[in-house]
């Protein structure tokens, strides 16, 4: 987080006036303009002047930024508080786009998801690895890799939960693969025996076995 009484040079109980005169000072010091002229380089030093002086010179701004400098300070870093907010929502909307089989929008969420994976050089979750994956799949945007990062939510769960089993279960059917698909429908069930998903999902992919009655009969 900037500090901007650092960058201003100013004491954190420094008066509006105070504040105001060293900004008038420093801007002209630090102008393009001027940095120009004296051959140097911008270093971007008069924008953080100009972002420091618009909050500290505005009561109200410069109330909600000692309250969050404070904070900081004491180890609590609400900006990036913030941002992990918003990433979960991001993440909550995906889910919901994905059970609505909207895939294509479902992605531009997890793609900003994965940049700030990157960014911060946080490890993505199973469960991310498990719906991002899906959504690839299912958008038909990069099946193979959408396979690979639900693959690698299984195995990291280590064949513990049901929805990761069932995503890459149904991706092997459509691809396929019903061998590998109908093993993590075993292994699903022996997770969870009720799994409804699980039932559902068999009913739909896997043949039903004819009797004899049925082959006399001629039935489907």
């Amino acid at each position: 987080m900037k500090n901007y009484y650092e960058i201003l040079n100013v004491e954190s109980k420094a008066s509006k006036a105070e504040i105001k005169k060293t900004y008038i000072m420093l801007a002209k010091r630090y102008h393009p303009d001027k940095v120009n002229q004296d051959g140097g380089e911008d270093t971007g030093m008069f924008a953080d002047i100009s972002e420091a002086y618009e909050v500290l010179s505005d009561e109200k701004k410069r109330e909600e930024y000692d309250s969050n400098l404070k904070k900081f300070n004491e180890g609590i870093d609400v900006e990036q508080k913030k941002m992990d907010e918003k990433f979960e929502h991001y993440f909550i909307r995906a889910k919901k786009r994905i059970k609505e089989h909207r895939y294509l929008e479902a992605l531009e969420y997890y793609e900003r998801l994965e940049n700030n994976y990157k960014y911060t050089n946080k490890q993505p979750s199973q469960e991310f690895y498990s719906y991002f994956g899906y959504a690839l799949f299912m958008s038909g945007k990069d099946k193979k890799r959408g396979i690979d990062l639900m693959d690698k939510a299984v195995t990291q769960s280590m064949f513990s939960d049901e929805d990761f089993m069932l995503n890459l279960a149904e991706a092997y059917f459509m691809n396929n693969e019903k061998n590998k698909a109908q093993e993590l429908i075993k292994q699903t069930f022996s997770v969870n025996p009720r799994s409804k998903r699980a039932y559902l999902m068999r009913q739909k992919y896997v043949p039903k076995k004819k009797g004899l009655l049925d082959m006399i009969f001629r039935r489907k």
